[in-house]
């Protein structure tokens, strides 16, 4: 049996929601992070790298070699650039990684409901579900010449009522 019309429309609504999250989050992830207050750019050229590049590989943010600790103000310069961009990388992570997987589990649920086999009614019988059909409907007749071989169902073979295999039925 298929899936009835509800949960049909409610698989698909659910499917939608989840795409368009996963659509949502990636966006998030693979967009160029802000200009870090401190002023340059958290991207080795000159723009921003995205998030999710610099949340898995903080080494690439381009803010060169570390100054030595001679030079104090530097030092503290390049600090507050590293910690401000590798913040903006980590609150944006923080922020589209739930929604993603939310969105993916919105997307398995709504597939679950879309291709799950709906179960019988509990009060229904088989009778309710198979459609009846007689012996005629069975076997239709060609355009002009009736059926070759007769259908007999097993009542009226019982009652005496048989015909002959092979023979046409009379009109």
């Amino acid at each position: 049996m298929s899936p009835t019309p509800d949960r049909r429309v409610i698989g698909v609504v659910l499917v939608c929601l989840g795409l368009f999250g996963v659509a949502f989050a990636v966006s998030g992830l693979l967009s160029p992070l802000p200009r870090p207050a401190v002023g340059g750019t958290c991207g080795p050229g000159q723009g921003s790298e995205a998030a999710v590049i610099a949340f898995f590989d903080p080494v690439t943010i381009g803010a060169g070699p570390e100054p030595p600790a001679a030079q104090a103000g530097s030092r503290a310069q390049w600090l507050a650039f590293v910690h401000a961009c590798q913040a903006a990388s980590d609150q944006r992570a923080a922020v589209t990684l739930p929604i993603l997987i939310a969105s993916a589990g919105l997307t398995a649920v709504g597939g679950v409901l879309l291709y799950r086999r709906s179960r019988r009614p509990i009060g229904a019988s088989l009778d309710d579900v198979v459609v009846q059909r007689s012996p005629l409907m069975l076997e239709a007749p060609a355009a002009e010449r009736s059926p070759s071989v007769a259908l007999v169902s097993g009542t009226d073979a019982a009652e005496g009522i048989h015909e002959r295999v092979g023979a046409p039925n009379p009109p």
